[in-house]
């Protein structure tokens, strides 16, 4: 097999499973309203569905990023697989909704594995002079996780039931996991010379659980009752970052962000580009199924034209960004999105296309953004750092994700009283009245608002690149 078709093939398969998390991650956000229904469960315990997969990604790429370092990238990436594949065919039989959240853990911690190494392959299979080509199709596969989720998220819901978005995904990593096995020859990376910084990976992921603890314990319970989980990680982190700068292995090489001027502020405006946009599927499905009353067929059809433009749009950025750098693209994909959030918080929403025209062109910005930024971030350290590098992006987007979520829940929940959402989600409240349907909307424009102020952030600091990047 020649060297470029060995290298499509490759591509092939962590595409394959680079559909995987945000397919899953969006179609279960999109079902919330009939899985709170199916278990009779209130709004704050339907939200940790998606924080439950969500909070293992944060968490474990910089630690799975560095193991893939010593101990081989394709092998981390296969037991990713594994999990994530087992994590989903139990979930549909999950006798409880705490059942469910479970398993949803588990499917993340199978996620952040395969999120940590699929980038990390690419960037050590293909050369630098086409690795934002390759990255934007990675990146593709991503947004069409995203594309089809609420497309096929709508058909299955309304006819046959929630359990049935778990099943779709397993023959798609089952096949991702058979044919690693014929594409994967002889590519494997390891340097078991070095060793796991256990200590420094005991503390930093303790860091990180307890501050996106209180991102997600805050909105169920109170900011201030839980500030003690958000002080103790900055403690831990503050621990963390003085005993990896002596460190002789360290887990993360502080140096990639005091001295690497490119690595940090990509890694930045991966962060801010997550909090801006990740809530949108889930406070538009709110919106378009519980106070429009849409079916969920024309939700998902509402929601599509984001995704299918980060589609078309990220395999030409790829390749851009292989000729022209990074930084002013990812810069304008940002702009795109900042305008698109400020154009939906300041006109009167009277029809479904007052929300699909701006969803468009935030896809447009967001395929903008992400290959030329994740190639910015890769191609600004050496081989041997390619999955620390990839979980440390990893780790920004995700706890951008929480955020973002925690966030617009947060304001939601303030907009509308507590009693009217969980009668919501229970399906006690069949009607909503228009009091309600004001408030949300006032929510509603607040978070556009705030989306929108985060995204022109991230386009500054996209800026902040080294020119040529």
């Amino acid at each position: 097999m020649q060297e470029k078709e060995k290298r499509i093939l490759i591509l092939l398969t962590t595409s394959l499973s680079s559909f995987l998390t945000p397919f899953s991650s969006s179609i279960i956000t999109f079902a919330l309203p009939r899985i709170g229904e199916y278990f009779r469960a209130d709004f704050f315990k339907v939200v940790w569905i998606p924080l439950a997969y969500l909070i293992p990604l944060p968490t474990l790429m910089i630690l799975f990023g560095r193991l893939s370092d010593i101990y081989g990238r394709v092998k981390m990436f296969r037991l990713g697989l594994v999990v994530y594949t087992a994590a989903m065919i139990l979930a549909p039989f999950s006798p409880s909704i705490y059942f469910l959240i479970i398993f949803n853990f588990i499917a993340g911690v199978g996620g952040a594995l395969l999120g940590t190494n699929s980038t990390a392959i690419i960037s050590h299979v293909f050369p630098a002079e086409k690795r934002g080509s390759a990255l934007g199709i990675n990146a593709m596969s991503v947004y069409l996780g995203l594309t089809f989720s609420p497309f096929l998220g709508g058909i299955l819901i309304e006819f046959f039931n929630w359990q049935s978005i778990f099943y779709i995904t397993v023959p798609v990593s089952l096949t991702s996991l058979i044919i690693s096995f014929f594409t994967m020859k002889n590519i494997e990376y390891m340097n078991k010379k070095e060793k796991l910084d256990v200590l420094g990976a005991v503390v930093f992921t303790a860091s990180l659980l307890s501050i996106v603890f209180y991102l997600t314990f805050s909105e169920i319970y109170n900011f201030y009752d839980t500030l003690y989980l958000l002080i103790s990680g900055l403690l831990l982190l503050i621990l963390f970052i003085y005993y990896e700068r002596k460190a002789e292995n360290p887990l993360l090489d502080i140096s990639l962000f005091s001295k690497n001027r490119t690595f940090t502020a990509s890694n930045i405006s991966a962060f801010l580009n997550y909090i801006s946009t990740y809530s949108i599927v889930f406070v538009f499905t709110i919106y378009l199924q519980v106070f429009l009353k849409l079916p969920p067929m024309e939700t998902g059809f509402a929601l599509v034209f984001q995704p299918v433009f980060m589609v078309i749009f990220s395999p030409i950025s790829g390749r851009l960004a292989d000729k022209y750098g990074s930084r002013i693209m990812a810069s304008t994909g940002m702009m795109i999105i900042g305008l698109s959030f400020l154009i939906l918080a300041l006109i009167r929403i009277t029809s479904i296309m007052d929300i699909v025209i701006p969803i468009s062109f935030i896809g447009i910005g967001f395929g903008f953004f992400t290959a030329p930024n994740t190639n910015a971030v890769m191609g600004s350290v050496e081989r041997n750092k390619y999955g620390v590098a990839s979980g440390t992006l990893g780790t920004m987007r995700f706890t951008g994700q929480i955020l973002s979520i925690t966030v617009a829940s947060a304001i939601l929940s303030s907009a509308i009283p507590k009693n009217v959402l969980l009668g919501i989600f229970t399906g006690a409240v069949q009607k909503v009245s228009v009091l309600y349907v004001n408030e949300f909307m006032a929510g509603f424009k607040t978070i556009m608002l705030f989306s929108a102020t985060i995204s022109f952030i991230g386009a500054y600091a996209s800026l902040l690149k080294n020119k040529g990047t």
